[in-house]
Parts: C-alpha cells; sequence; structure tokens
C-alpha cells in the first residue's frame, strides 16, 4: 500500500472513530436519560431528597394561618394541624401520587380529600369549643365550609402538576419516552457498523484497536465535560421559579440529570481501559 492510500485510511480511519466516539455519547446519554429523567422513580427519590414536601408544608401554613385570619382562627391553631392532620410525610405521599399520575400521562385535577376534610373539621370543632363557642348547627355548617376551602387550597398546591402546561408535558412525555430507547438502540446499530468498517481496514488487532480507544475515550470526554461544567456553573439554580418548592424540586431534578450524566461517563471509561489493555497485548504480540 502506498504511502498516500495509508495516509487517506489514517484519514477515513479517524473521522469513523469521531462518528464512533458520537454515537458511544448519544448511546450512553439516552439510556441515562431514560433511566433518570423520563421515569417516576427517579423522579420521586430527587423529590424526596429535595425536601421538596418540607418547602411546600411551609408555603401551605403560610397560606392557612392567612386564610385563618380573615376567619378569627389563632395561628397556633395551625400547629396542631400540621401536626395531626397535614403532615410532610401525607403531602410527600400525595406529590408522590401526583408525580406517578405525572409520568403515567394521566394527570388527575385533584386528589381525594375526604379524611383530611373530616379531620380538619374535627380539629375546628375542637378549637371552636376551646373557644366556648356553641356547636350548633350554624356553627357546624360554617366549620364544614372552612374545612372544605382548606382542602381546596389544599389540592391548589399538592395538585400543581393539573395545569394545563404540565397536562401536556405529561402527555408528551408518556408518548416519546420509548424513543429515548429507540434513539439509543440505533446509536448501537451505528456504533456496530463503525467497529466493522474499522475491523475492515486493518488486518492487525493493534491497528484497530488504537481508533476504538480514541473513540471511547472522545465519548468519556463528551458525557463528562458538559455536565461538570454546567453543575460547577451552577445551571439547576439559575432557573426563575416564584414557588420556593417547586425551585427546590426542579433545580435538584437539573443538578441530579447533570450527576447522572456525568457519572454515565464512568461507563465507556472502563470501555477505554480495558480497549487500552487489548491495545498492549496485541503490540507485544504484533497481532
Amino acid at each position: 500500500m502506498t504511502k498516500t492510500a495509508k495516509r487517506v485510511r489514517s484519514v477515513l480511519c479517524t473521522l469513523v472513530s469521531f462518528i464512533m466516539s458520537l454515537l458511544i455519547a448519544g448511546m450512553v446519554l439516552c439510556a441515562t436519560f431514560y433511566g433518570t429523567a423520563l421515569r417516576a422513580d427517579f423522579a420521586v427519590r430527587v423529590t424526596a431528597h429535595s425536601q421538596y414536601a418540607q418547602q411546600l408544608t411551609a408555603q401551605l401554613k403560610e397560606e392557612f394561618v392567612s386564610y385563618g385570619n380573615a376567619c378569627n382562627i389563632d395561628a397556633e391553631f395551625f400547629d396542631t394541624v400540621f401536626e395531626k392532620a397535614l403532615t410532610t410525610q401525607r403531602i410527600g405521599a400525595d406529590t408522590e401520587l401526583m408525580l406517578r399520575d405525572f409520568y403515567a400521562g394521566n394527570v388527575r385535577d385533584s386528589i381525594p380529600t375526604d379524611d383530611l376534610e373530616a379531620a380538619l373539621l374535627e380539629e375546628l370543632k375542637g378549637y371552636a369549643t376551646q373557644k366556648n363557642f356553641s356547636l350548633d348547627d350554624e356553627m357546624l355548617k360554617n366549620l364544614q365550609v372552612i374545612a372544605s376551602e382548606l382542602c381546596e387550597i389544599y389540592n391548589a398546591y399538592i395538585s400543581v402538576f393539573s395545569l394545563s402546561y404540565f397536562k401536556t408535558a405529561s402527555r408528551v412525555l408518556a408518548e416519546y419516552r420509548p424513543y429515548a430507547l429507540y434513539a439509543a438502540g440505533i446509536c448501537a446499530v451505528g456504533f456496530v457498523l463503525s467497529a466493522v468498517i474499522l475491523r475492515l481496514f486493518y488486518r492487525k488487532r493493534k491497528n484497530y484497536l488504537r481508533y476504538f480507544i480514541y473513540a471511547f475515550s472522545g465519548a468519556t470526554l463528551m458525557l463528562l465535560i458538559a455536565p461538570l461544567a454546567a453543575l460547577l456553573a451552577g445551571l439547576g439554580s439559575k432557573i426563575s421559579i416564584v414557588s420556593a418548592a417547586l425551585y427546590t424540586l426542579a433545580s435538584a431534578m437539573i443538578n441530579s440529570i447533570l450527576a447522572a450524566m456525568a457519572v454515565s461517563a464512568v461507563v465507556p471509561a472502563l470501555c477505554t481501559v480495558l480497549l487500552i489493555v487489548l491495545y498492549n497485548r496485541a503490540r507485544r504480540k504484533n497481532v
């Protein structure tokens, strides 16, 4: 083979290895994205670790106290409400229910609050008795209205994913989630074809293995640099959301996904190490 032919072959193999690195990075990214941002279990775990329920509890308590002031109910009354009837654990469980519906593409407008309404009514009855009010029919009716309206406030906060744009996102997510796996499969097929092309260009293992090393090391850098740069730049904290609870959740989701993408670089990195070992062995044996 002439020097010109060898040079052309080297250029072509370099180009193929670059394309292969893109395919590897795309395959790993699609698989990672499918296992994180597109999965309800991942979102539930992030929600639990992000203190979303605690933030939402604080916001709800402020709303309840504000509503109570208009009804001449002392703020201290709601301390008991949030210790007994409306705990952070309940808020977390209801949030998980809404999230799972969101990922299933079936967002509900509200959640059942009959038990909460009954518990709030009992607390209100106890408060009225403590304040020496007579629990006549008129008073019971008023207390029932208060309990019902407090549940409406609760549903307005807990059912935030029922807003129109969330519903649209939910349907799109449920419909197109499998395409992440399809894209990963396409990248995998492209990788195999690229590997076959590189193999056909060379007989000796040591010659084509170095291009595999270029491809996997390049994919490692692609997967590692961008997410780490975004994390170091604090991308997750730069979003603008009015609700403190939603801000906490969205920021935690972004940072968790970026971290997962950075960790996914371990897969091509390990493959690179293995290929280097095989390449050195092939060089020693000249095969």
